[in-house]
């Protein structure tokens, strides 16, 4: 664990100072001699060495607290947490050493807690270690976050990374990710969409805080802030999925602005972001219909009419024709629509169908496919009429 070999590097500078006024000559040269070991990574050799010093200072508590100190950080720079843990505690049960070491081993303490991991215990040792210290850096803070984190406790967590993230000097990612996705776990998606506007402003070049912006306006129904930040991703090249690109799509059809989401398809497709799929087909030819623009419709619903076989498909490409006035094609597309099937109101076929025989001069044939119309409820008031309409012509 690096951290407490830095830490044991500290250490070391400090020895002359702190210790050697209050360790007998003898303990004081033979643990100068243990550290120098430590500080060249021969953790072996220095274990083997406390333990061998160890009996002879255990009736004198200064020192007992001072080898099982160094113990620890042995034990810790070789990975051996638990055993640090028992070290440390045992150092601290003597309340004999100076408060400012002590309260650094509390510290030490919680993040070997934390390495285990026991979270209970790392929070208690952080907690304990907090409460006496007078300047807590952002880093602390944020290790305190982390803690609260892994054991679900956010309303202690969120306020330690925010206070973390104040006390910086310059923004940290990993800590807006961690104060994010809290946010997203208490469903505090207003509060999110904040700190993704701040991670946006730092990090513009992360295109996943841009689809995660705008899906959290989404979340919030702030449809049209949505589609501004997907715009903006989609300008800048983050949009490569097809999932990514069909939301857009959605988006814009959600906002009524269907033009501008067949251009995208329409592109996309072309670049091969987009499948040509029946199904993209279908859409691509729905948007196209709902922005007014026939021609283009009829073309891709046809292609998707091709692939899928559906009566759905027949029956929009026979309204198309319908506003063509194309009336041939308008009886051959609610002929296949009705034999494809899966309508969900075979009423509306067989409506078109009739006024398409009418327009063909067929009445008595027209007025046979409304009254099929007329079983329907959807369809029933309006072949009612034209039967109505057509008798009357007639007599």
């Amino acid at each position: 664990m690096n951290m407490f070999r830095a830490l044991f590097l500290l250490l070391l500078l400090l020895w002359g100072q702190a210790y050697a006024a209050t360790l007998s000559e003898r303990t004081y040269k033979r643990l100068t001699a243990i550290h120098e070991l430590m500080g060249e990574n021969k953790y072996k050799e220095a274990l083997k060495r406390l333990d061998a010093l160890l009996p002879r200072v255990r009736k004198h508590k200064y020192e007992y607290a001072t080898i099982m100190q160094t113990y620890g950080f042995a034990y810790a720079a070789t990975d051996k947490y638990k055993q640090a843990i028992k070290a440390f505690n045992e150092a601290l049960k003597t309340e004999a050493l100076p408060d400012q070491v002590q309260l650094s081993m509390r510290y030490n303490l919680a993040q070997l807690y934390a390495a285990i991991p026991d979270w209970k215990s790392a929070a208690k040792a952080y907690e304990q270690w907090l409460a006496a210290t007078e300047k807590p850096s952002a880093d602390s803070y944020a290790f305190g976050a982390t803690i609260y984190a892994q054991l679900k406790q956010y309303d202690k967590a969120i306020p330690k990374i925010r206070k973390a993230i104040s006390l910086s000097s310059k923004p940290r990612e990993n800590w807006y990710q961690l104060l994010l996705s809290m946010l997203y776990q208490k469903k505090q998606y207003a509060e999110a969409a904040k700190v993704l506007e701040s991670m946006v402003a730092f990090w513009p070049g992360k295109k996943q805080y841009w689809k995660q912006l705008s899906g959290v306006y989404f979340t919030l129904k702030k449809n049209r802030r949505a589609l501004a930040v997907l715009e903006l991703a989609h300008k800048q090249g983050f949009l490569e999925k097809e999932r990514d690109l069909m939301n857009l799509v959605n988006m814009y059809l959600l906002q009524g602005i269907p033009y501008k989401a067949a251009k995208i398809m329409e592109r996309e497709m072309q670049a091969g972001r987009i499948e040509r799929s029946g199904k993209n087909l279908q859409k691509l030819g729905e948007a196209w219909m709902r922005a007014k623009e026939t021609d283009e419709a009829l073309r891709d619903l046809q292609a998707a009419a091709q692939v899928q076989k559906k009566g759905v498909l027949f029956l929009r490409l026979a309204q198309l024709y319908t506003d063509k006035e194309e009336w041939n094609k308008v009886i051959e597309l609610a002929n296949k629509a009705l034999a494809a099937g899966g309508l969900k109101n075979p009423g509306g076929a067989y409506l078109l169908k009739g006024m398409a025989l009418y327009e063909t001069g067929k009445k008595q044939s027209a007025i046979a496919s409304f009254s099929k119309a007329l079983k329907y409820p959807k369809t029933k008031r309006q072949a009612g009429q034209w039967i109505t309409h057509i008798k009357t012509e007639g007599a």
